[in-house]
């Protein structure tokens, strides 16, 4: 089985990046999601990263992640815009279609909207020429932007085409955000959903939850929010979200795992989403004709 709106993050995986390429596929995903830190970072120099990613035969969902861009001033502004530029670049370079955008946890950012908005918008003014979407993501502990629901609206403000949002399960969940929230999204906005869990029944504290996100993260099914992810999912595909999904899993354990290992767990994730909760049926050849003749709309 090849899943074709489910893919995952090489971040959650260890070793080269050629290993995490050839697991992901191994897996079936036919979509990876590339650190920059995985193609920069390549022992043998970008260009080879470059040419691993080029032809691993996997789809470049995207880059992630830029960080701390919005709302500086002055020096710091100028710098955060150079790192955008290199990574807009990196992420052509690769064939990706998005560059994940996470909103500023810096002390030193503004809260003021009119500044975001104003440098969302040359960000993605900056990604237009490369054919790159901007996927800007709010973070429940960020200064700036703490959830999808500003975030979709100063997005809205910005009123760029290639501008749009990430949504991730894991701030949803912790942050314990209404679903119904998700209604005043338009699905055509949303970039990117990324999926993870997480062990424990609540969190605590801001700093409990920010070390849950970057250290405690398990794949979709193996954690104590099913019902919610379940329902997380379920409503994106209510409000007509026909995007791609990717596991976001960022698990210390994990990165002491073989690869395949941890890649052969997203592909549980998947079928438990893709047949379970979803109930979407296999791919079979024809399926539309077929469906068509039988004077119904195709499953999905």
């Amino acid at each position: 089985m090849i899943f074709s709106d489910f893919g995952m993050d090489t971040a959650s995986l260890a070793g080269s990046l050629e290993s995490k390429l050839a697991a992901v596929r191994g897996a079936g995903f036919s979509q990876v999601v590339i650190s920059a830190a995985d193609v920069v970072g390549h022992p043998a120099g970008i260009d080879a990263g470059v040419h691993a990613i080029r032809d691993s035969g996997l789809t470049i969902t995207g880059l992630e992640a830029l960080r701390d861009f919005e709302g500086l001033d002055g020096q710091m502004h100028a710098y955060k815009v150079d790192v955008a530029k290199s990574m807009l670049v990196v992420c052509s370079r690769i064939g990706g279609r998005v560059l994940v955008v996470e909103a500023s946890k810096s002390t030193h950012a503004t809260t003021a909207a009119d500044r975001i908005v104003r440098d969302l918008r040359m960000l993605a003014m900056l990604a237009i020429p490369l054919g790159i979407r901007i996927a800007f993501k709010g973070v429940s502990w960020s200064r700036t932007v703490k959830d999808f629901a500003v975030a979709g609206d100063l997005v809205f403000r910005a009123n760029c085409p290639n501008l749009g949002l990430a949504i991730d399960a894991f701030d949803v969940l912790a942050a314990r955000i209404p679903l119904d929230d998700l209604d005043a999204i338009d699905p055509e906005q949303i970039c990117l959903v990324q999926l993870s869990d997480y062990m424990w029944q609540e969190i605590r504290n801001r700093e409990e939850e920010a070390s849950t996100a970057t250290h405690f993260r398990v794949f979709p099914g193996e954690g104590a929010h099913s019902d919610g992810l379940a329902d997380f999912v379920t409503k994106l595909d209510a409000i007509g979200y026909l995007g791609e999904y990717s596991f976001d899993v960022y698990n210390d354990d994990y990165l002491q795992m073989p690869p395949q290992a941890v890649a052969a767990r997203a592909r549980r994730a998947a079928e438990w989403l893709g047949e379970t909760v979803l109930r979407r049926a296999l791919p079979v050849p024809n399926m539309e004709r077929l469906a068509r003749g039988a004077g119904r709309a195709p499953a999905r």
